[in-house]
Order: C-alpha cells, then sequence, then structure tokens
C-alpha cells in the first residue's frame, strides 16, 4: 500500500510540473514478469503466514530471499531507465540485512511503537508474521533494517528502511523522468536520426 501512496504522489507532483500523465505509457519495462513474480510471493506470504501453513513457514525465508533475487534480475534488465539504479541499490541493502537475519526484515520495537503500530507488535512476537522478526541484540546490520518509523498524519503508518527510502525516491525519479520528458516531433526526431549518421559515416 505504502508504495502505491508513492506512486500517487509522484503522478500528482508529476502533473504540478507540467508533466503528461499519458507519457506513462512510454515507460518500457523489461521482464515485468518477474516484478509481478516477486511481488506474488511477497504478498502470499504475508496472506498465508498467519493461518500457520507448514510449508510457508518452514521455506518462508528462502521464498522470501529468492523474490528479492527475481527483483534484482528484474532491476538489472531495467538499468537503463532513470531511477532504476537507485531502485537496485534500495533493493540490495534490504537484501544484505534480510538475507543476513535468516530471511526476515528485522523492525525496531521503538519504531513501532513511535508509528502507531502496537497490534503489528503482538504479531512479531507471534511469531506468525513470516516475513519480518524483531530486532534483537543478535540482529546484524541493525541500520538496514526497518527502524524508521512513518507515523500520522502520514496516511498510511509505518516502519521502512533505508532501503525502502532508496527505492521510493528511484520510484520518484522514474515517475518524474516519464511525465516530464520531452517528446520530439517526426521533424526534429528526423533531424537527429540524420545527424547520428552523419556522425557514424
Amino acid at each position: 500500500m505504502l508504495y502505491l501512496y508513492i506512486i500517487i504522489i509522484s503522478i500528482i507532483i508529476g502533473l504540478l510540473r507540467n508533466g503528461k500523465l499519458s507519457s506513462l505509457s512510454h515507460i518500457s519495462l523489461k521482464k515485468i514478469e518477474l516484478i509481478v513474480l516477486a511481488c506474488l510471493i511477497q504478498a502470499g506470504l504475508i496472506f498465508l503466514g498467519p493461518k500457520k501453513i507448514k510449508f510457508i513457514l518452514d521455506y518462508s525465508s528462502y521464498m522470501i530471499i529468492f523474490s528479492y533475487i527475481v527483483l534484482l534480475l528484474a532491476v538489472w534488465n531495467n538499468k537503463k531507465l532513470k531511477g532504476m539504479k537507485i531502485i537496485s541499490l534500495g533493493i540490495v541493502f534490504n537484501f544484505i540485512v534480510i538475507t543476513a537475519n535468516g530471511g526476515h526484515m528485522p523492525v525496531l520495537l521503538s519504531s513501532l511503537y513511535k508509528a502507531g503500530l502496537n497490534d503489528f507488535v503482538l504479531v512479531l512476537k507471534e511469531g506468525i508474521y513470516v516475513t519480518h522478526t524483531l530486532i534483537t541484540e543478535k540482529t546484524l546490520f541493525r541500520f538496514l533494517a526497518d527502524v524508521i518509523p512513518l507515523s500520522s498524519p502520514f496516511p498510511d503508518p509505518s516502519v521502512v528502511s533505508a532501503g525502502d527510502f532508496l527505492m521510493f525516491s528511484g520510484v520518484f525519479s522514474l515517475i518524474q523522468n516519464a511525465m516530464l520528458k520531452k517528446e520530439l516531433n517526426p521533424e526534429e526526431d528526423e533531424q537527429k536520426s540524420e545527424a547520428r549518421i552523419q556522425y557514424l559515416e
């Protein structure tokens, strides 16, 4: 849900900067099926974790790590798009802390309380939210974990990581670049093509 807000805010700012909403259709994402697969895996783990399905409980850590590998493959295939390098760095940061801590994203308890997510604390303590775990003394790379609280009046209170912020920035950059990119008219496009040919000759 948080990423949906980021996308909506990015589009609104793009429109305020006289960008074109229709230009978003020109974003040419490759290997989009990999992005969909990664999102489905993570969403499935969040949905099925509380149901205490043995397979999910036993293999959730491997599945979340696999989903991040799939995401990294997807961004690698789209590395030429503006903002994608920032997104990939954010994914790498999250991947490092999740892999180092057994396939779970550590979350700071005090940050959860600051964000007003008291109920989520109980869920984590019960161990049924298989994608996250509370930060302990044994947690590695704490500075990359979910330690930044986003509380009210933010529309979707949550706790995020440095990697999440990088991904937010990358998505914002991607949308802004697409909406504000000037389209060449046929005559300008032809002139640029001729210039390239002359340069190659």
